[in-house]
């Protein structure tokens, strides 16, 4: 994929202005508290996770507090645009273009990408081995300091299916036999504009997944393909299309975000 730039703030306004979501599930539009999903919460000066849809996105400390609700939400716009895409058909580099290309018009710059795709096969815990070079690689040096998304792959094993943020990150990732995930760590290194370094997932197996944050399934084989990038702040692009993002995914916010606890 070429490097993705959008230069014009009024084009990525109308942009966003004109894109097609799935439309929102009863449950996001009811706005329940019935789930026990946590509720989003952003903490300045703090090193903190949320999970987006989809996605795992940590926030380094020094991430202005301000710039948070909005990356997440340029996240989530992406991931629903690329959702509504694939429902006319197509595999997970149309799912990815469509992400970055939406990325792109909320205000981030690809600067790098790569793709690469293994075949897997064995327990949970072979898959799970399997991901975390690819997450290390994905985040460079951002690796050692990515503690709460370590944390919480580290801690998978003992955690409960049940609890709240694992059901969210489940019921957004699975897709028929592939389950599709992100995981994403946004720094401001030295007072800069926010870069982020993220890994998309997608893993086919040949039996059903029953559960996902990442995998539970017994003796099996699976693909697991995966999208490298790495993103810079395209401030003005950033800034323009605030409102409109807010306003495209209004009605999923409470019921696609939420804070993680470890």
């Amino acid at each position: 994929m070429s490097q993705l730039l959008v230069s014009d703030p009024a084009a990525a306004q109308r942009f966003v202005e004109r894109i097609e979501l799935p439309g929102a599930p009863e449950r996001a539009r009811e706005a329940s508290s019935d789930d026990g999903l946590p509720a989003s919460s952003y903490e300045a000066n703090t090193q903190q996770a949320v999970v987006v849809g989809s996605q795992i996105a940590e926030f380094a400390a020094r991430v202005p507090l301000n710039l948070r609700p909005q990356i997440s939400n340029s996240f989530l716009l992406a991931q629903l645009a690329a959702n509504k895409q694939l429902s006319g058909g197509g595999d997970s580099q149309a799912w990815y273009s469509k992400y970055c290309e939406v990325l792109a018009n909320t205000g981030w710059v690809m600067e790098t990408n790569a793709f690469n795709e293994r075949d897997v096969a064995g327990s949970t815990l072979q898959v799970h081995k399997e991901i975390l070079p690819v997450i290390v690689a994905a985040l460079g040096p951002a690796a050692a300091t990515a503690a709460i998304i370590t944390a919480a792959l580290d801690g998978l094993e003992k955690m409960s299916r049940d609890s709240p943020w694992i059901t969210l990150f489940n019921r957004e990732s699975q897709r028929a036999n592939a389950n599709q995930f992100q995981i994403g760590y946004v720094d401001a290194p030295d007072g800069q504009e926010p870069r982020i370094s993220m890994a998309c997932f997608e893993l086919n197996a040949s039996r059903s997944v029953t559960q996902v944050l990442f995998f539970k399934f017994s003796q099996s084989n699976a693909r697991l393909r995966y999208f490298i990038s790495t993103l810079s702040l395209n401030q003005p692009v950033f800034t323009r299309v605030r409102s409109a993002v807010e306003a495209k995914i209004a009605s999923y916010l409470n019921d696609y975000v939420a804070s993680i606890e470890i």
